[in-house]
């Protein structure tokens, strides 16, 4: 019962005390308000009885008077003011900071040529600005308006940092944050703006291939117009421009008085406006062949007479088409390939991707590795040749012959490998090679028009869909297969009223799956504007590659493009020739019919004499073809010694040279013809 009280008696002291505060604290007030009172009375009677007495004071000053612990005179940081004004938010002020774009991965600044390069293809130094608060997302839509290029990288990029000292420095990377590149970390990294960073692409590589003077990229330089041309172009570029620009001739007084030459003019047979630097070269070939399109070396690529063509006149046949793509092919830079013949398909397609000093809009140069030979067309002709062969066996299946399709490969589209094949079919019929002849019919509608309407039951290559369609035809129950149909995309009843549809269903799942190849593969057509050509001349390039006439060389075609040059007639050495030509056509005839026992064939004579398998596809050039065959009758004289020799070929000039003492039997000939086709690939002479 005691500790129950405790609190009560507690509680009671407490209301005791309270009084008590209130009646101490109430009499501390009113003492204060009388010394106040008093002081204001003083106050009032001193100015009462003067002008030049003093002013009463204000109550801050009698506040300090009265209690000078609390309030001191003259000081603001003891100011009996409760409320301190709101701090305004600081404006963080702009940096200036100098960029470099790299073009792709490297570990060391570029050599000033390569800057030149890099500011040409508008990559290269920028200076920027940008503030301090900036965030990452911030710092790369500021990069990506400098640089338009960069709105195409998807494998990431880092902000590097030369060393010190000059020349070619190691560059190191500038580390992120956990959120990113900040302006504070640019600020910081560039020391204020005083050091240069370098922007690393990661995985891509941009091409260095000069852009015109109106580009993007050059938007916002300072421009002039040259003088001699009186283009206007960056004044970054017109300094290296003027040294190449060649000033114009002195023109006499006459001239002057003589009215200007026009700029166009009208071809007299064809009646299409030219202009008048490529007039004279189009009206020196304009009605050969029945076509008024230039050859492919007639005039620059890069004058608008080929596109004039395509838009004022229709094209009457597949010559047409291969003449006006031949004109497309710029021939101011070249696209240069070093590839070897071991695992040729690969490496070509790798090496392709990579090249990125040039385009395929270039003209072709091909060199293999470890060969002397130097390429004049005979080399290009061979890579082509072997990389339309090699890209039917790697992306695409169906049977010889009768057309295939792409193969169902997410790896190899993911690589774009059927991007380089379509890139490289334009480039075989622009430069000389062979038709892509490969395509089934359904595959060439689909480029063209993006529907699946012509798939048929033959086109269907796959093992499993082949062998479920075999089954809808063949068996009456469907329950056993029901999960494959429904699998294929079918949604209808599964019954035996419905095969066709079911078996439509599967074909067209089987074709569905490849578009994505084919959506690809059009891409890479789009080079020399093909595929514009390809829609507006659906009958005329479909012979182009889609599978059917086949222009597999025969030994007729060969035989009859001879020129031998002969001895006088009724010498030993005239028989002697003509016996080793009886040799060649005979060799020739029995690999068509079939008698070579390690599978040698005509086309591959045709390749081994010319660099190319194929008929050529132009008509002009069947007619010009000729493959000129010499007669060593000597090679005993030089060297008496020797047992055996044999034939030596130029591809390039299409030239065959036989040593007459060792052709003459017909069974030496056949032996020493198949060793010389299969081991003398090679351009080991020049």
């Amino acid at each position: 019962m005691a500790s129950d009280k405790e609190p009560n008696k507690q509680g009671r002291r407490t209301q005791q005390r309270s009084p008590q505060v209130a009646e101490a604290a109430t009499e501390a007030v009113q003492n204060i308000l009388s010394v106040l009172n008093q002081s204001l009375g003083n106050s009032r009677t001193d100015n009462s009885q003067g002008q030049n007495s003093r002013q009463p004071q204000s109550m801050d000053e009698e506040m300090a008077r009265s209690f000078p612990g609390l309030f001191r005179r003259g000081t603001k940081r003891n100011s009996p003011c409760m409320y301190r004004p709101t701090k305004i938010a600081k404006h963080w002020s702009s940096f200036n900071f100098t960029v470099f774009l790299l073009c792709k991965n490297c570990d060391t600044t570029p050599s000033p040529v390569q800057d030149l390069q890099h500011m040409q293809a508008g990559l290269g130094k920028r200076t920027l600005s940008m503030p301090k608060d900036f965030t990452h997302a911030e710092v790369s839509s500021l990069f990506q308006s400098t640089y338009p290029k960069m709105k195409t990288i998807s494998g990431g990029w880092l902000l590097y940092k030369a060393a010190g000292g000059n020349g070619r420095r190691h560059l190191s990377v500038v580390p992120p944050e956990s959120e990113g590149y900040t302006g504070s970390t640019i600020r910081s990294a560039s020391a204020g703006g005083k050091t240069m960073l370098y922007i690393v692409p990661l995985q891509e590589e941009f091409d260095l291939t000069p852009l015109p003077h109106d580009a993007q990229e050059f938007g916002l330089m300072p421009k002039a117009e040259c003088k001699t041309c009186l283009k206007i172009m960056p004044l970054q570029l017109l300094a290296l421009h003027v040294k190449q620009c060649s000033a114009p001739d002195t023109v006499s007084d006459s001239e002057l008085d003589s009215e200007p030459e026009p700029k166009e003019g009208t071809c007299p047979l064809c009646q299409v406006v030219f202009p008048t630097r490529d007039l004279e070269i189009h009206a020196s070939v304009c009605g050969d062949v029945g076509s008024h399109l230039d050859s492919p070396a007639s005039y620059d690529s890069a004058s608008p007479v080929g596109l004039q063509l395509l838009q004022n006149e229709e094209m009457s046949c597949e010559e047409d088409v291969l003449r006006w793509l031949a004109a497309q092919v710029d021939a101011s830079k070249e696209f240069c390939l070093c590839v070897s013949r071991t695992n040729l398909i690969e490496r070509g397609l790798m090496l392709w991707q990579r090249q990125k000093h040039s385009s395929p809009q270039n003209v072709l140069k091909v060199t293999f590795m470890g060969e002397a030979g130097v390429d004049t067309g005979a080399l290009r002709k061979e890579f082509l040749t072997e990389m339309i062969a090699g890209i039917e066996t790697r992306l695409f299946e169906g049977e010889d012959g009768k057309g295939k399709m792409p193969k169902y490969s997410i790896n190899d589209l993911d690589n774009g490998l059927f991007r380089a094949a379509g890139e490289i079919f334009a480039v075989s019929l622009a430069q000389g090679g062979p038709a892509p002849k490969i395509l089934q019919e359904w595959c060439y509608d689909f480029l063209l028009t993006g529907n699946l309407e012509t798939v048929d039951v033959k086109d269907v290559h796959d093992q499993e869909l082949s062998s479920l369609i075999q089954m809808v035809e063949e068996v009456e129950d469907l329950s056993s297969c029901t999960e494959q149909i429904i699998n294929c995309g079918y949604t209808g009843p599964i019954n035996k009223d419905n095969k066709d549809k079911i078996k439509r269903a599967i074909m067209l799942h089987s074709a569905a799956r490849r578009t994505l190849m084919l959506r690809q593969l059009r891409e890479g057509l789009q080079l020399y504007g093909l595929m514009g050509v390809m829609e507006k001349n659906r009958q005329l390039c479909r012979d182009l590659f889609v599978a059917g006439n086949s222009d597999e060389v025969d030994s007729f075609y060969i035989v009859s493009h001879l020129c031998p040059k002969m001895s006088e007639k009724g010498t030993q050495r005239h028989a002697t020739e003509i016996q080793i030509l009886n040799n060649f056509q005979d060799f020739l005839q029995e690999l068509e019919d079939g008698s070579a026992e390690d599978g040698l064939s005509v086309p591959d004579v045709m390749q081994w004499l010319t660099g190319q398998a194929h008929r050529h596809l132009l008509l002009s050039e069947r007619e010009t073809f000729k493959i000129h065959v010499n007669f060593d009758h000597t090679c005993m004289e030089r060297m008496p010694q020797h047992t055996t020799c044999y034939p030596v070929v130029s591809a390039c000039t299409q030239t065959i040279t036989f040593p007459s003492v060792h052709f003459v039997n017909k069974n030496d000939f056949n032996e020493k013809m198949e060793t010389a086709v299969k081991s003398g690939a090679g351009f080991h002479l020049i």
